[in-house]
């Protein structure tokens, strides 16, 4: 290709460009007023749409690092050690439905008071209600009911009452019972003159309480800080920032709290099986006792110690192995009792001196499935399938804990009467001692026995105590709720203005464009010579408005008046150059649609080429 062709191409080809772009940017004042209109409605809407404000806090989870006992007692067994906590599971604990059931019934989030406007209503919350509500119907009924009422304050002493938004309104006195639907309903104002409020129209709405629950639950936000990080944020939006704040901070304390009380359950259940066992012991105690008294007081029986000491040296290991064996016995079967003895799903004893790992393994998981079981029971029942899988659960677990006392007894009993059997052969070799001695030993066995037992409950019952009125709660608040900014979080000005600016220059863009793929017809000389370009165009002739006179004039140098002399001009050289082939100079004007101009221009042209030969004549 030549430089002259590739010059032609580029300078069409810019043609082309130059055109494409005016058929938009003619249109400029369509595209003004599209970007004014769109930024006219991105400004009512944000003047009018409901502001939401957000609230965060930031808590950090506690790793437990003692044993696997909840209130970390008998740690001098070193029993199970249990599993860190892990802030995925902690997550889906503080998110759980019944956290946010307590949250909206304290709250009382399932009443919510609006205050009618105009155009936009606002949401009042708690100081701000200049009103009290209380209902005289249950409250678990309350909780479960869907109710819209309407209050317009008239007075100190009356207000307006109405079920409808459009309903007339019915003068009730502040404090008198109101009848409805959900039960008796009495309003109370909050403040002490409503004078600069009346007239005001408010908007009360009750709702369930769980689906309220679910609402709140959908807006927090709940994410930890780093991988693996024990600090978890959350976040939560609302058109009330106070609202939110409250929100999280009782969330975490609910979340505290709910942790606590699964401790002193465990807690209370083991400090009332170490109490009845303290209680049976010594009352054996004291009757061991009374015998060893009895028995020394009836013989004049005083010191022993240093008739028997070199033969009690011998069996001493056999007697504190014997020992050992009775306690584990005793603990084992009292155990035992209490599991065949549980005819439901209760708290079991934890970490009460058992050896058995398994046992104290399977007690804290059963301690763990009875909380969560209860916990769910405050809001579901007997019915619900993960209800029913924990029962299969705990039945399995009780199955299997069974067997193991049963077959730790079974062991113990077995070790026991072989420990009996070896001090039996020990109290051969002091057979030649004095009966008396023999009697007495017996009874400080027994002696012996019971009150190193109670002596260890003691102990225990204290420690319990001590660990559960000194444990932590399960997270530590770094930060408690605050409200992030003082600007709401949506609608978001910026966003929305630029998404308005954007639509305004989309939507004349996107006619003009439709408009140009529909287009059919030739507007131009250009798009006439692109359809016939092996054909002349010897003139464009502008278009005339009504008003415009329609015929030239002599001396008219108008643009129309010149367009029809270049028409003339390059109709006279068409046909002197055409005289070779004898052709006339017959011009013939024609169209294959009415009203395209035939007579408009054959009149026109004639009155041009009259005046043109008046001037040669003249």
């Amino acid at each position: 290709m030549s430089n002259s062709e590739r010059d032609a191409d580029f300078s069409a080809q810019s043609i082309d460009l130059r055109s494409n772009i005016y058929r938009y940017t003619k249109h400029w004042k369509w595209y003004v007023l599209s970007v004014f209109i769109m930024l006219v409605l991105a400004y009512l809407y944000l003047r009018y749409a409901t502001p939401e404000y957000a609230a965060e806090a930031k808590i950090q989870i506690i790793q437990d690092k003692n044993s696997a006992s909840e209130l970390g007692v008998f740690q001098d067994l070193e029993l199970l050690t249990g599993p860190k906590n892990k802030v995925e599971d902690e997550i889906e604990i503080i998110n759980s439905r019944s956290h946010f059931l307590d949250i909206v019934k304290k709250l009382k989030l399932n009443v919510s008071v609006n205050a009618l406007g105009k155009i936009k209503d606002s949401e009042l919350y708690r100081n701000k209600i200049p009103f009290n509500i209380s209902f005289i119907a249950p409250d678990s009924l309350i909780f479960n009911s869907k109710y819209t009422f309407y209050i317009e304050l008239s007075s100190n002493n009356s207000f307006g009452f109405s079920e409808e938004a459009d309903e007339t309104m019915k003068t009730m006195a502040f404090g008198k019972n109101i009848d409805s639907p959900i039960g008796g309903i009495i309003v109370t104002p909050n403040v002490s003159k409503i004078d600069g409020l009346k007239g005001m129209r408010y908007r009360i709405s009750i709702n369930p309480v769980s689906r309220v629950a679910q609402y709140y639950r959908s807006k927090l936000i709940l994410a930890p800080s780093d991988k693996l990080s024990n600090i978890i944020n959350l976040s939560i939006t609302d058109p009330v920032q106070e609202k939110a704040t409250d929100i999280l901070n009782l969330l975490i304390n609910t979340y505290n709290q709910n942790a606590v009380d699964d401790r002193k359950a465990i807690a209370d259940k083991t400090s009332e099986f170490i109490n009845d066992r303290i209680a049976d012991i010594y009352s054996n105690l004291s009757t061991v006792d009374q015998s060893a008294e009895e028995f020394k007081e009836g013989r004049g029986l005083v010191d022993l110690q240093s008739q028997t000491s070199v033969n009690l040296s011998v069996g001493a290991e056999s007697e504190r192995e014997l020992q050992q064996a009775q306690i584990q016995l005793n603990i084992a079967s009292s155990m035992k009792d209490i599991i065949d003895g549980e005819s439901g799903y209760e708290i079991l004893p934890a970490n009460v001196g058992i050896s058995d790992n398994n046992i104290n393994t399977i007690t804290a998981k059963w301690n763990e499935l009875v909380a969560e079981r209860n916990r769910l029971l405050k809001d579901s029942n007997e019915k619900n399938p993960v209800i029913v899988n924990i029962n299969e659960q705990l039945n399995s677990l009780k199955r299997n804990m069974q067997s193991s006392l049963n077959s730790m007894t079974n062991n113990l009993g077995l070790e026991v009467n072989t420990l009996s059997k070896r001090l039996s052969q020990v109290r051969g070799r002091i057979y030649s001692a004095p009966g008396n001695q023999r009697a007495l030993r017996d009874i400080t066995r027994q002696q012996q026995t019971k009150e190193s037992l109670y002596l260890y409950l003691l102990q225990k019952r204290e420690e319990s105590q001590i660990t559960f009125a000194s444990a932590l709660p399960k997270c530590k608040i770094v930060d408690n709720a605050y409200a992030s900014s003082p600007f709401p979080v949506s609608p978001r000005r910026n966003a929305i203005y630029l998404a308005s600016l954007i639509f305004g220059l989309l939507v004349p863009t996107s006619i003009v464009y439709i408009q140009d793929l529909l287009d059919n017809k030739i507007h131009n000389k250009i798009g006439l010579e692109k359809i016939v370009p092996d054909i002349p165009v010897l003139a464009e002739l502008p278009r005339l408005s009504k008003k415009e006179n329609h015929l030239v004039k002599p001396n008219d140098r108008s643009a129309f008046g010149e367009s029809l002399r270049i028409l003339r001009t390059n109709l006279d050289f068409v046909l002197k150059s055409n005289t070779k082939n004898n052709l006339g100079e017959v011009i013939y004007i024609t169209s294959s649609v009415p009203g395209e101009g035939k007579t408009f221009v054959a009149s026109n042209l004639a009155m041009i080429y009259a005046n043109a030969q008046k001037k040669v004549l003249l």
